[in-house]
């Protein structure tokens, strides 16, 4: 049986080895070289593209068909071709540099169908599989994490990434070995393409339960492909899908490992970890994963060895001896002990983050009931963008001492750093009417936030409150800055322009004092003045916030105009 390339068609099927279709005319061999053998899904009308296994000189191959004369269709269609013409790796299926043509149908006017011609890529794919298998064990998962993973580690290696990572885009061939399929989505990791994901310039792709948040949002990542593969293992590992699971509300979590119990804990961690809602929470890289997954494999392997000896069971016996005799003597030096261990935790966080964890876990084993312990932990985590470890230390802290002032100021930066700029500014004003030495800070940053959404009248009155109650250069400093601010967007240029130059003479390294300035000096008219500050704005490192960055690509687009 051969088919009629025209989708328009109205009967397809022809009989083998026949020179033009007998329905439309249109000519079987195509591009003069193959011949549709059958199609690989169903003939869908709705869909833009049609597979095909074709004859290729007795080579059987896949012949994939873009139907529609979409240009973003056509982009993907044809940045597909590309990407595979470039790979080569047993796991990907290959094609041929003259694997990627148009046909011209006449019935079709001046519309052309897309063609690309790979590999076929023999096996059934995972989703298929798991129907008739059922959920797979912890052997086989790890062994086709690993073989996954290798290829991700190959085809990021290439600076592309795959975008569609599921069961049904992962073929197991006959010899057992796995195989990554569909590249329709895939993107270049270019010098451009970040640039796209800033201004919202980038196609969405997704796949209900596998996409993750910020692919859905246009915003892939490298590590956009580690999410979804964590999602396929979760079906693989549970025989559900994950759209049938329910999750955490505050970070998505989703709770599956009680239909997976033929997994340990430290596989369904690092699932857990690949699945994490934002991408700075997940591992960074293919070589991390493959590393992690040796190292753990090898560490419950001795672990369990370890466990059975005599020797380990003396040791233990002989420990817990120790423990039992020494406990009432310790219990009354634990408050002291713990507050050693905090200061040294206060100590170390200047060295590393990791060294300071372990000292403030030690002054909370001494005593899990002060409140600063938690604080100190939950900003390492906020350090680490981990913002539900930093949410969960910093609640537990206000569990024990609701009046812990630095917490709240802290779990309103969280709250800045997540986008809950209500949340935020309800902390912010707790913190400013305390008697607490940090209100003042709280009173900077609720001014900025209440710029931030125009509220600028309400924004004045709290800055200058806060100027009221300090003496702090740092903290004046970036209460005139935000003072002059809201003078400047009420387009009261002199007080905005005396406000940011005592922001700057009491701490000249503050680049969003000079940003604004250059703005004040701008609307006055002054541009050499203006180009001055703006080269400030510019070279000075200090900020994090997104409208310093906003302000230092003006900076850098106004100096580049000035010829500098």
């Amino acid at each position: 049986m051969n088919y009629c390339i025209n989708f328009k068609c109205e009967k397809r099927e022809n009989v083998q080895n026949s020179q033009f279709c007998q329905c439309c005319g249109t000519p079987l061999l195509i591009n003069e070289r193959y011949r549709l053998l059958k199609p690989l899904r169903s003939l869908d009308a709705r869909t833009s593209t049609e597979i095909f296994e074709v004859d290729d000189s007795g080579t059987r191959k896949v012949m994939k068909i873009l139907k529609e004369n979409n240009p973003q269709l056509i982009d993907m269609f044809e940045r597909e071709a590309f990407t595979l013409r470039l790979l080569n790796h047993p796991g990907i299926p290959k094609v041929e540099w003259d694997g990627y043509f148009t046909v011209s149908v006449n019935s079709l006017g001046n519309q052309k169908l897309h063609c690309l011609v790979m590999e076929k890529v023999e096996g059934e794919n995972l989703e298929h599989w798991l129907t008739k298998n059922g959920k797979i064990s912890e052997k086989v998962a790890l062994k086709w994490l690993r073989e996954i993973i290798e290829i991700l580690d190959f085809l990021h290696n290439q600076k592309f990434f795959h975008r569609d990572i599921k069961p049904s885009n992962i073929m197991l061939k006959p010899d057992g070995k796995l195989a990554l399929i569909d590249f329709g989505s895939v993107r270049g990791i270019t010098n451009t393409y970040l640039p796209k994901i800033l201004i919202d310039n980038v196609t969405s792709v997704f796949s209900g339960g596998y996409t993750p948040p910020e692919q859905i949002n246009g915003q892939a990542v490298p590590q956009s492909d580690f999410y979804a593969l964590g999602r396929t293992f979760l079906h693989l590992m549970t025989g559900q899908p994950p759209s049938e699971f329910s999750s955490s509300f505050k970070d998505s979590r989703i709770y599956w490992k009680d239909k997976a119990p033929q997994i340990s804990k430290s596989l369904a961690d690092f699932i857990d970890r690949l699945m994490a809602l934002y991408p700075a929470d997940r591992m960074q890289d293919t070589r991390a994963m493959l590393q992690y997954l040796n190292a753990k494999n090898l560490f419950i392997q001795n672990l369990i060895l370890l466990a059975n000896s005599r020797q380990f069971r003396r040791r233990l016996l002989a420990t817990l001896t120790i423990i039992l005799l020494g406990i009432f003597s310790y219990r009354i030096a634990y408050p002291l002990i713990s507050q050693r261990y905090l200061d040294k935790g206060i100590k170390a966080l200047k060295a590393g983050e990791d060294e300071a964890w372990g000292y403030y876990q030690k002054a909370l084993y001494y005593n899990p009931k002060d409140s600063r312990i938690y604080n100190n932990l939950g900003f390492i985590c906020q350090r680490q963008k981990k913002y539900s470890c930093a949410i969960n230390n910093f609640e537990k802290s206000l569990n024990l001492d609701p009046n812990n002032y630095i917490t709240r100021y802290n779990l309103g930066e969280l709250y800045e750093d997540t986008g809950d700029l209500k949340n935020a500014e309800k902390q912010y004003q707790i913190v400013m009417e305390s008697d607490s030495p940090i209100a003042t800070n709280a009173a900077s940053n609720l001014g900025r936030l209440l710029i931030l959404d125009m509220r600028i009248s309400e924004a004045i009155k709290r800055i200058s409150e806060g100027l009221k109650k300090t003496d702090n250069p740092r903290v004046q400093a970036a209460l005139y800055k935000n003072l002059g601010w809201a003078y400047y967007i009420q387009t009261d240029y002199k007080q905005a322009k005396v406000a940011l130059e005592e922001a700057i003479r009491l701490y000249e390294k503050r680049a969003d004092s000079y940003c604004l300035l250059a703005q004040v000096l701008e609307a006055e008219d002054k541009k050499q003045q203006a180009l001055v500050k703006w080269k400030k704005c510019r070279d000075i490192k200090l900020g994090r916030t997104i409208e310093i960055k906003l302000w230092k690509t003006m900076a850098q687009q106004r100096l580049q105009d000035a010829g500098d």
